[in-house]
């Protein structure tokens, strides 16, 4: 995970150089950090987990892109476990924000984050109910499937994340056809089109809620630090793709105009 958790995007911005090799690197970069981050809320932590958040190198890695602030936390409890019942505890404070509906648990859906009363102020919403319906003509839209083996509903923020995943996977792909610069790049930004979009009116508009919810109910420090640096990806990647976007329309406006 190491090697493939830290997008080099933010550093590279000055250089005004952005082929294809270094686009699908970035597609890569990000669709890993996806990948990584829909796995914080589908499945319990492992042991694997909490190595690589005391492995020094991963954690040097992630402070250059979110702040000792964020990830001091999270190292320094990975250092303190030395038992067992630490993963076990751990995994009973996971069960109880995301998996078992009690008074910890988060309900971590977009649809109960983003109902809508009558007199159009905010309330929480059913599940399975507008919004469900919509994210899932999305999934279909973008050719994307829920695996079988998963038994979340469309809007769970782990499968949202996960779609992120496959967008940007769809990107990389396409920067490796046998086609010209102009036509791979074209093609990608229309994933770049797609992922903004999503973060826009979906996963980034409700996760602020549900980052909240989780900061009032977590006992441990783990998830309270996880779900900040969920929030400060999501809006590095939203600024990041608003700027990547802005400057493929001013390259096919300078492309035509020539």
């Amino acid at each position: 995970m190491a090697e493939h958790i830290t997008p080099s995007v933010s550093s590279r911005q000055n250089t005004g150089i952005y082929d294809v090799r270094t686009a699908f690197h970035d597609a890569e970069a990000r669709m890993d950090m996806y990948r990584f981050l829909s796995t914080i809320y589908l499945q319990p932590p492992s042991d694997e987990l909490i190595k690589h958040f005391a492995d020094i190198d991963t954690v040097k890695q992630l402070e250059s892109m979110f702040g000792a602030n964020i990830i001091s936390p999270l190292h320094n409890m990975a250092l303190a476990f030395d038992s067992p019942n630490d993963i076990t505890e751990l995994k009973q404070e996971y069960m109880g924000l995301f998996s078992v509906p009690t008074g910890q648990y988060v309900t971590p859906f977009e649809d109960v984050y983003r109902g809508l009363r009558l007199d159009g102020n905010q309330e929480r919403g059913p599940l399975l109910g507008d919004r469900a319906v919509e994210v899932k003509v999305i999934y279909r839209s973008a050719g994307a499937n829920i695996e079988k083996t998963c038994k979340e509903l469309p809007t769970h923020v782990g499968v949202e994340l996960s779609f992120m995943n496959f967008l940007c996977e769809q990107e990389a792909l396409r920067l490796e056809q046998d086609k010209t610069e102009f036509d791979v790049m074209a093609e990608a930004s229309i994933y770049r089109q797609w992922q903004l979009k999503f973060l826009h009116d979906h996963l980034a508009d409700w996760f602020p809620q549900l980052r909240k919810s989780i900061k009032s109910k977590a006992r441990l420090p783990f998830y309270t630090q996880m779900a900040q640096l969920t929030q400060s990806f999501l809006d590095q990647d939203k600024d990041w793709l608003i700027q990547k976007l802005k400057s493929d329309l001013e390259l096919n406006k300078a492309v035509i105009s020539g």
